[in-house]
């Protein structure tokens, strides 16, 4: 596999150029990882050496009609298991001037301030994006439109954008792939760059459709019998909100980033989670060193249990049932510091090392981030290499 990826990212000559109408770039990467501790996993890492986790490549092909309208497809192909292979991007841009831009098709959700570059490396001086950030992110990309407006004033550049659409594919927790809807899709954000700073916020919502087979059986049957509360409890479906402020600051010698956002499901089964991250780091080219710490603070609201007990035992057993349901979905409080570096080999090759300190209170939700396999003291560290490139 690594071999593969190199062959296609650096050797064909015909990907690399381009004529008139039509452009190809791509990127890729290689990642190896380990995590220290047998008692768990950490972003699909355990206790070997791995590099089967989160290398990736991508391939784009853009094609400018003319100078107002472009479209552009991306493909790309995960090592990861947990991540679905094939298109990313399929849309039409339309430019009628420099301030404007309209897309539309398929295409990443504006969440945050690396959701378009997710997968490109390249693009970000960490190894690996904040996990207990943009883990919290279950999709990322949507079918539909999305406007972008840009003016300066003096100093000050502004940025709006807004979007509208759709989702409607599987994505992954607990290791189990999910089939889910997301209609009425939509958000707006705003960023100010001033010199050096940059401030954005952003408000995003949809209707979300979770497919739960067992867990809408068990509901149904607790409506019949009169539990609506607890029922309610157990919709995995009903609107979701998410809310986005960062601040950043950077000049040749060093940078400071940080992201803010607050997840709000409305439904039982689907949590309220609070994150962030902040980090620093400092150039000195071709050599790049950082610090960031992330923490992510996840909550259900578990009802009371309103199934009596002592009255028959089809009513224990239906309480027994559903304290068991309730049992499966506990909070959970993670936290992970980064300590990296970053080589920039060549204008288009960079090389990468980081350690992540993972610390993971209380009971774990075995999300996609921690996963205990037994006797986890909520401790462990993963130490990771990687090489990232743009062709």
């Amino acid at each position: 596999m690594l071999f593969a990826l190199f062959l296609l990212s650096v050797s064909p000559p015909a990907i690399s150029k381009n004529n008139e109408k039509l452009q190809f770039s791509g990127f890729a990467r290689v990642m190896l990882g380990y995590f220290d501790d047998e008692n768990a996993e950490y972003v699909g890492y355990d206790n070997s050496v791995s590099i089967d986790k989160q290398s990736l490549i991508g391939l784009q092909g853009d094609y400018l009609f003319n100078d107002s309208l472009s479209f552009t497809a991306q493909v790309v192909g995960h090592t990861d298991e947990q991540r679905n292979s094939g298109l990313e991007w399929l849309y039409l841009t339309y430019a009628p001037s420099n301030a404007w831009q309209v897309k539309l098709g398929r295409q990443r959700i504006p969440f945050f301030n690396y959701s378009d570059s997710l997968d490109v490396g390249f693009a970000y001086p960490w190894l690996t994006l904040p996990q207990q950030f943009y883990d919290t992110a279950f999709f990322s990309t949507f079918d539909g439109v999305l406007a972008n407006y840009e003016f300066s004033y003096g100093d000050w550049l502004l940025s709006y954008e807004g979007y509208w659409g759709r989702f409607d594919d599987k994505i992954y927790l607990n290791s189990q792939e999910i089939n889910t809807k997301v209609i009425g899709l939509f958000g707006v954000n705003a960023s100010i760059y001033y010199d050096n700073l940059t401030l954005r916020a952003s408000f995003n919502q949809g209707d979300v459709d979770i497919e739960q087979t067992q867990a809408a059986e068990f509901s149904q049957l607790l409506r019949q019998l009169g539990f609506t509360n607890s029922a309610d409890w157990l919709n995995a479906s009903g609107v979701i909100q998410l809310y986005h402020f960062s601040a950043s600051y950077e000049n040749v010698d060093y940078f400071v980033r940080s992201e803010f956002s607050r997840f709000d499901g409305k439904s039982g089964l689907v949590a309220d989670i609070d994150s962030f991250y902040i980090s620093v780091g400092y150039n000195f080219y071709p050599y790049t060193v950082y610090l960031s710490y992330s923490k992510k603070n996840l909550h259900f609201d578990h009802p009371d249990n309103e199934i009596p007990f002592g009255i028959s035992t089809e009513l224990d057993t239906l309480a027994a049932t559903y304290l068991g349901v309730l049992a499966a979905f506990p909070d959970d409080k993670a936290a992970g510091t980064k300590i990296g570096m970053r080589w920039d080999y060549l204008a288009n090759l960079a090389f990468k090392a980081e350690m992540t300190f993972v610390e993971a209170k209380d009971e774990i939700s075995n999300d996609y981030a921690v996963k205990d396999l037994g006797g986890f003291d909520g401790h462990g560290v993963l130490y990771q290499l990687g090489v990232e490139w743009v062709f």
